[in-house]
């Protein structure tokens, strides 16, 4: 028994195409009309070029024409709902300019929406508007299809800013406060999630010491609830009530099961694998753990109030890596023992991480362990791997903050 199958052929002309061919085969526009779209188009692809470029460059001028196809089909689809008649319609109605500025409004304001769920996210994070546009409707000529998931994926990005500056303002942060950090929405939710679950009168964010203490009572709670939460939402939007229940899901099954599972010391000081997960407030620097007061004293003592300075630590772990007492100033019978040792008995890659660990502060530790592993420890294998007396100390005095002359040859 045979079935019939029949072949659906994708039409993949652009929008303001398409609908301009309906348009005439439906007798939505006629001649004269034809003659003005003509006329219009001309005037917009001068347009356009113009603003992104020159009109006088044939190449400028075949962007502007792209340009203008991608703006007026974007609108057409948009005002029509995807109904083709509808758009047809439009198109007899409606100029091509105002078409095309209808569909660059849309880009524009697409644009002026959020990328990422990042509070008081810096504008120089953000390509220009220019950028954007010439991107959306020649380089990459966006669909309205693409435009509505565009639009989709950033609205949530705005709807969790929104929920979090709601969040920090109900446990006593100011918005202009919360710009200031920078960081990621899932962390501050996370953060403040944790302390609503274990405190009956919410006191704000917390410390890396308080953390602790919350950590540890986190772990004790048999159930999951949140009622401090539960009577703010009473007052608050939809769209934030919504967004907080599938938090509020999430910490549960996701943030939770960690909190139980992973010390608090690993999990604030392992920012390579919890990096984002929690947001600590730093503004208090007494609350500081006395482990912490005692790795920045022997950090600064190391390196003399210059540990933020990438050469003070890589002299730093290659004299740790080679059985040195770290310093912060290399000297060249300093750098002459890290190359006999090298080339004796290699790096000691155990007390590299140690020290990491226990010395390092916590907030450089990620940046500290990453730069040692990816680029300063095999880097230097390769360099130190050398007969070559002045390659070798050329290298080391430039890598590190060096106390001598560099000898050419």
């Amino acid at each position: 028994m045979f079935t019939d199958t029949s072949l659906t052929t994708v039409d993949t002309r652009p929008y303001f195409e398409r609908v301009l061919c309906h348009a005439l085969q439906a007798g939505l526009v006629d001649n004269p009309r034809l003659d003005a779209l003509r006329r219009e188009g001309a005037k917009g692809i001068v347009q356009l070029a113009t603003y992104f470029g020159t009109p006088n460059l044939r190449p400028e001028l075949e962007a502007a024409r792209t340009r203008l196809v991608t703006l007026v089909g974007l609108a057409l689809e948009a005002e029509s709902g995807g109904k083709i008649d509808v758009a047809g319609r439009l198109l007899r109605d409606k100029t091509l300019l105002a078409l095309s500025k209808a569909g660059a409004d849309r880009l524009r304001r697409l644009h002026g929406l959020p990328t990422e769920r990042l509070l008081g996210a810096p504008e120089i994070f953000r390509e220009s508007e220019k950028d954007f546009l010439a991107k959306c409707t020649a380089e990459t000529p966006i669909t309205y299809a693409r435009y509505l998931a565009e639009h989709a994926s950033r609205e949530r990005n705005q709807q969790y800013i929104d929920a979090t500056y709601w969040l920090a303002a109900r446990l006593g942060v100011e918005r202009e406060d919360a710009d200031e950090w920078h960081v990621f929405c899932e962390s501050v939710i996370n953060s403040a999630l944790l302390v609503l679950l274990t405190e009956r009168k919410p006191a704000g964010f917390f410390s890396v010491e308080r953390f602790m203490k919350l950590h540890e009572a986190a772990r004790k709670k048999r159930s999951a609830s949140f009622p401090a939460l539960d009577a703010w939402l009473e007052d608050a939007t939809p769209g934030v009530r919504s967004l907080m229940k599938r938090e509020t899901e999430r910490f549960v099954a996701e943030v939770l099961p960690v909190i139980r599972d992973i010390p608090a010391t690993e999990i604030y000081r392992n920012q390579d694998r919890f990096s984002g997960l929690f947001f600590f407030d730093t503004s208090s620097v007494s609350e500081i753990t006395h482990h912490d007061k005692a790795c920045a004293e022997e950090w600064t003592r190391i390196t003399g109030n210059q540990g933020d300075h990438t050469d003070v630590q890589c002299g730093v772990l290659l004299m740790v890596a080679t059985g040195l007492e770290p310093t912060r100033s290399l000297l060249k019978r300093d750098a002459t023992r890290i190359w006999d040792s090298f080339r004796e008995s290699g790096f000691d890659e155990a007390a590299v991480a140690r020290f990491i660990e226990n010395v390092v502060p916590f907030e450089y530790q990620a940046d500290v362990r990453r730069m040692w592993e990816d680029d300063l420890g095999p880097e230097a294998r390769v360099q130190l791997d050398s007969d070559d007396t002045t390659l070798v100390m050329n290298y080391l005095q430039d890598t590190c903050r060096a106390g001598w002359k560099k000898k050419n040859g």
